[in-house]
């Protein structure tokens, strides 16, 4: 059996929670560049890719969390589970810090490398406090791990809607006090109080929990270690993703250049978030259904990607459509580098989602090794692409590459799962589905001409209805008739009036 409500309420929950976390973003990088300017916006950025060099040590604990929570629940040993919490929030906590400090002089002179010398002094001030900031979010991202563990994937987005909406307060009063330090100050605020709120939720959840982590199991370390060295590897491999990219983006395009890809990068990423963390409830319920029901778990893969197919089809061509709308409305003007590296980011993240059923089928159910060549697939690519391109064709080069690098890995992990389950592509690709894809490119084809012909005399504001006016005149029909709809409908009405259902629904 499937909680189908509480599935339900983790979807919805975290999708507000990505709607408030993306307008305070919003809000905060509009006003982060109009006080500090965009260079010093990519030396924040710059400094933050960095850092995350330190995800090698995260031993991949927040991710075995999900998995060994919820099998041992499952298996109703909460006994188990007060020591995986502990041992897992221990084990991270004093790992980390110790490969941090040992970091610290190497990732100052990483910082330095592709950075005017004029910028240097500014990234090293706040290096420090990126790294604790780092080191509390790699701990709370661990308890919240937990939460997912109980499937109550609502508190946590509770949590982090708080938590984002703190961090843009903290910012508005200390950046114009102290600069960009104010800013990494407000981060590492932040962190720790979301340390701090996770904690207390999961003690919530399970009382047995002491006020403080202090009881570390060998058994408990041993089971979770040989699941997460496998996302080590992952983790690892990611550096060669975001960090690489912003790294070569600074280095070939500059520092201005590197903080239009930022906007760029956190618009599609906060965007896309809408639908993957969603989809992402459905972790602990995989890993569920693999101790009590694992025949599911294949039907479950088959009505995923047919609501990722209908969402992706349905909404990239539309913000397609409306980026050069929010670069007039975001950045204050239409500002082409960002608008080329959205477009380019919105291609490759957002189809990306579609190996996103095969990627967290295969967390759920415990065996990672085609993630893992997917992320080495699109790690390595990305450095040689990169490289070349970035050459070649400067900042615009290196995103193009990434894009590439992206696709080819996701597709990896996608093929590998459908073949390895017998499931044929006929199987997952409706021919609504079809229509709905030609009817997508039609929309955009026609909202861009809109666009261009009323952008020299129209407000923003009008700009913005006949664009949306546009696309949902050709798109509103397939959108409509599409089975996923029919799906989503039900399933929102299960929500409502009942309190609970089986996996009946994953079956049409």
């Amino acid at each position: 059996m499937i909680r189908k409500r509480q599935l339900l309420i983790n979807a919805i929950t975290s999708v507000v929670q990505v709607v408030v976390t993306g307008g305070s973003f919003l809000v905060l990088y509009r006003f982060v560049k109009d006080t500090l300017g965009i260079e010093y916006f990519g030396v924040w950025s710059l400094v933050l890719a960095t850092t995350s060099v330190s995800s090698i040590a995260n031993l991949g604990l927040a991710t075995s969390a999900v998995k060994f929570v919820s099998m041992h629940l499952a298996r109703e040993r909460e006994d188990r589970v007060v020591g995986i919490v502990q041992t897992a929030v221990i084990s991270l906590g004093i790992f980390l810090a110790l490969v941090l400090v040992g970091l610290y002089p190497f990732l100052a002179k990483i910082v330095e490398v592709p950075l005017d010398p004029a910028l240097v002094p500014a990234a090293l001030s706040i290096l420090p406090y990126a790294l604790v900031s780092f080191w509390l979010n790699a701990s709370a991202g661990v308890l919240q791990g937990c939460l997912d563990g109980y499937q109550r994937i609502d508190l946590r987005s509770a949590l982090l809607t708080a938590a984002s909406l703190t961090y843009l307060l903290l910012a508005f009063i200390l950046v114009p006090q102290r600069g960009l330090v104010g800013l990494a100050q407000a981060q590492v605020l932040q962190a720790g109080l979301l340390l701090a709120g996770s904690w207390l939720l999961l003690k919530r959840l399970l009382p047995a929990l002491p006020v403080l982590p202090y009881r570390w199991s060998k058994d408990a370390f041993k089971e979770m270690l040989g699941y997460s060295l496998n996302l080590q590897i992952i983790s690892a491999s990611k550096l060669l993703f975001e960090p690489l990219t912003k790294i070569l983006v600074m280095n070939f395009g500059g520092a201005a250049v590197a903080g239009y890809f930022e906007f760029a990068y956190r618009m599609v990423f906060q965007l896309r978030a809408l639908i993957v963390t969603a989809h992402q409830a459905i972790v602990p319920t995989i890993a569920d259904l693999q101790e009590r029901q694992p025949a599911l778990v294949k039907e479950l893969y088959k009505t995923s990607f047919r609501l990722v197919l209908y969402l992706i089809l349905g909404v990239l061509p539309f913000f397609i459509a409306l980026t050069p709308l929010i670069s007039r409305l975001w950045i204050g003007s239409y500002e082409t580098t960002f608008v080329t590296f959205a477009v380019l980011i919105f291609i490759g993240w957002f189809l990306n989602m579609l190996s996103n059923p095969a990627y967290f089928a295969y967390l759920g159910i415990g065996t990672l090794r085609w993630n893992v060549i997917g992320h080495l697939v699109i790690g390595l690519l990305n450095g040689g692409l990169g490289l070349l391109l970035g050459w070649l064709y400067g900042g615009i080069g290196v995103v193009a590459g990434f894009v590439i690098a992206l696709l080819v890995g996701s597709l990896t992990i996608a093929l590998a799962y459908q073949r390895e389950y017998r499931i044929r592509f006929s199987a997952l690709v409706q021919r609504q589905s079809i229509l709905l894809g030609g009817a997508g490119l039609a929309g955009l084809a026609l909202a861009l001409l809109v666009y261009e012909l009323a952008q020299p005399s129209w407000s923003l504001f009008g700009l913005a209805v006949i664009v949306l006016g546009s696309y949902a005149v050709v798109v509103i029909v397939p959108l409509w008739i599409h089975p996923a709809r029919h799906q989503l409908q039900s399933w929102f009405t299960d929500l409502l009036f009942r309190r609970s259902s089986d996996i009946d629904s994953t079956k049409k």
